[in-house]
């Protein structure tokens, strides 16, 4: 590794963070002209230093070895051999210099320190390395798909979380349907940190149904008409629980519902027979999960749309809106304000 390409990054991150030279200084106990030093690529700092450095610029050692700092939105990449020998020799050339620069002063119990360090240092890269990254092959259930600028991805459930997998090019992205609730078999690799990864291949699709059945499940109720509205310009709506069962990533429990047309007789709630949408996974607020869901006008087209929250903090809400006949389907970064209930 450059010294100038180490002490342009440091000097761009202290800037970055609104830390003059002096600020940093003081808080990794050197003095002003030791940050200096580094930042025009004159020396490394000492290796005893590199985790506090790390800290106070909201990096990881790792991050900060490589001169390159690394997001949630970034796309999972896997450290090739030559990237990971790279930062090893980094960690040695800053080890090296210290170990000169202690003896020079007579200190040899530094070295000592300086070589143990570097030991735990490397160590903990190797577990870092190994750890993040997960490699599965096995049956999935997609959850929802998505295409961003002709990059396709796919979602899944892991560890109460959303994980988006891009889709390799052989995989048949337009024959997934996730509305289906099929079972697939598939291989793919994924972060850990990022909740993102790549989905290699998809081979074949089993039938699953999730969870059990509860106390309220099949009971159903009337939706009430504000202005002649109850859901999508229909007056006349019926919702049914159709299964609900614990939340496996929280508390409360998660739910299925139907949401059905009715007709115009005056007992209509017996003719709604004519589906229009069914949300599965709802996260409900009420100790039986119910809540989860509200109509409101969202898009202001005078007609009410339906809201559900998901158990994911990535995608936290699910806006169903009808438009030509047909039901949209659009996944939401935040909570809207029509959907306010306090979380369990």
């Amino acid at each position: 590794m450059e010294k100038e390409r180490f002490g342009a990054f440091v000097s761009e991150k202290r800037k970055s963070l609104g830390m003059t030279q002096k600020d940093l200084a003081e808080r990794l106990n050197v003095t002003d002209k030791a940050v200096s030093k580094w930042e025009r690529g004159l020396s490394y700092p000492d290796v005893t230093l590199l985790e506090p450095l790390a800290d106070h610029l909201e990096l990881s050692v790792a991050e900060l070895i490589a001169c390159q700092e690394e997001t949630a939105e970034s796309k999972v990449s896997l450290k090739t051999e030559a990237q990971k020998e790279e930062i090893m020799q980094s960690i040695l050339d800053i080890s090296e210099e210290s170990v000169r620069r202690e003896r020079g002063r007579g200190r040899r119990w530094i070295m000592f320190l300086s070589v143990l360090l570097l030991g735990v240092i490397l160590a903990t890269i190797l577990f870092i390395s190994r750890n993040q990254q997960v490699k599965e092959d096995g049956r999935i259930v997609i959850l929802y798909k998505e295409n961003l600028d002709n990059t396709r991805y796919i979602y899944l459930e892991r560890e109460g979380h959303l994980l988006r997998l891009e889709c390799a090019p052989e995989v048949d992205y337009d024959g997934i349907d996730p509305k289906s609730s099929d079972e697939w078999t598939a291989s793919f690799h994924w972060n850990r940190r990022t909740y993102q990864g790549r989905l290699l291949s998809l081979r074949t699709r089993q039938g699953l149904r999730l969870g059990t059945p509860m106390d309220e499940v099949g009971a159903s109720d009337s939706l009430y008409a504000w202005d002649g509205d109850a859901l999508f310009g229909f007056p006349n709506v019926m919702m049914k629980i159709e299964d609900r069962y614990p939340n496996p990533a929280g508390s409360g429990y998660l739910s299925s519902y139907s949401f059905f047309k009715g007709g115009d007789e005056a007992d209509w709630y017996r003719h709604a027979d004519e589906l229009l949408v069914k949300v599965d996974h709802c996260l409900g607020y009420g100790s039986y999960g119910d809540g989860g869901w509200q109509t409101a006008d969202v898009d202001d087209d005078g007609r009410r749309e339906l809201l559900v929250r998901t158990p994911w903090t990535e995608k936290p809400c699910i806006l169903y809106d009808l438009e030509d006949g047909e039901v949209t389907e659009t996944w939401l970064d935040e909570i809207p304000p029509e959907l306010n209930a306090p979380a369990e």
